[in-house]
């Protein structure tokens, strides 16, 4: 493995302004290979993961799998409270299982602002179903890691933040790993505001008082607006915050592992997803996940290596960053396996 451009290649992607800041860590199974810092940060830095905060709430399921708990085939209604899901959800999720949850093929709608809406999440979520059609085939879906965050604490009685202590930090011994909100003076700052996301409202005819300020600095709390205005910082699909050694921690377990359960999620392969995990080309010869603030980990066991790249992308006052954040990630993985990045479809 050559980890020399590793350097160079996320240099040059921050001097083309993609990102104004950036931490990347290169490891096996028990080393770290590089490690680097740019821009306005440390290599101890925290970041938001948005949505690699998935893999920490699969990683939780998967151990209580491991536990017996529960089983990708196990219906979503059974491992759900009786009683509060409204007709139309009933209806909608009678055949669907955990595996389609964590596969993204549940056929649930990506994305909604629950916090727009305000009631209760099963009410929430029975307006959402009614007013939406199935969505065919793998579509990428917030709300399936909403369901999976609260099955977790259904099924094992913990809240996601006692879960993460129960099922990662201490048996991995990870401390730099918790679920928002983090002292801000830890954390590089994810966003100004939430931007974006008043635009998608706005798209949608959906309207909400409860904004950050336009100018205002977020730094220690998620930029994701269902986490942070509805969940109170702590949801399956978001909400998480880490260093770059928290994570790589994380990856060694999974390059390590021999627990069925933790395998089957890195090769099930439904529409170029595991069980949690992204199986696309952007993470080669293995798997990975991204989130929307420019985070990411990559993990291969059979080139028994990985990457995990935080990155700060919307952290400007002006646009959004130019091209996609999947350059940069292609770039460093395929490096590192002296390969080229294929050209994407």
């Amino acid at each position: 493995m050559d980890v020399s451009a590793v350097g160079r290649i996320l240099e040059d992607y921050r001097a083309r302004g993609y990102y104004p800041s950036a931490v990347c860590q290169v490891f096996d199974e028990t080393h770290t290979l590089y490690r680097g810092a740019f821009g306005d940060v440390t290599e101890d830095t925290w970041f938001d993961l948005a949505s690699v905060s998935k893999i920490i709430c699969t990683t939780m399921l998967l151990a209580a799998m491991d536990e017996g708990r529960l089983a990708p085939e196990d219906r979503v209604l059974d491992r759900l409270p009786a009683g509060l899901p409204g007709p139309v959800t009933l209806r909608r999720l009678a055949d669907v299982t955990i595996l389609q949850l964590m596969t993204h093929t549940s056929g649930i709608v990506p994305w909604y602002p629950f916090y727009a809406d305000g009631r209760d999440f099963y009410t929430v979520l029975e307006h959402v179903l009614s007013t939406t059609p199935v969505e065919h085939g793998m579509a990428y879906s917030d709300l399936n890691f909403m369901l999976l965050g609260l099955i977790f604490s259904h099924v094992t009685g913990l809240t996601l933040q006692e879960g993460l202590e129960h099922y990662i930090k201490e048996p991995m011994s990870i401390s730099e790993l918790s679920y928002g909100p983090v002292a801000p003076g830890l954390c590089a700052p994810s966003c100004y505001g939430n931007q974006i996301e008043q635009r998608m409202c706005a798209e949608r005819g959906l309207h909400f008082q409860g904004w950050r300020p336009d100018g205002a600095v977020v730094r220690g709390t998620c930029n994701d607006g269902n986490a942070y205005y509805y969940w109170h910082g702590a949801s399956g699909h978001a909400g998480a915050f880490a260093t770059s050694a928290a994570l790589t921690r994380l990856c060694q377990f999974y390059l390590t592992t021999q627990k069925p359960i933790f395998l089957r999620a890195m090769e099930e392969n439904i529409c170029e997803r595991g069980l949690g995990f992204d199986k696309s080309d952007v993470f080669p010869d293995g798997c990975g996940h991204s989130g929307f603030t420019g985070t990411s980990l990559w993990l291969s066991r059979s080139h028994h290596c990985g990457a995990v790249i935080l990155t700060n992308k919307f952290f400007r006052t002006q646009g959004e960053p130019p091209g996609n954040s999947n350059e940069f990630r292609r770039a460093v993985h395929y490096a590192l396996l002296g390969r080229t990045p294929p050209v994407p479809v």
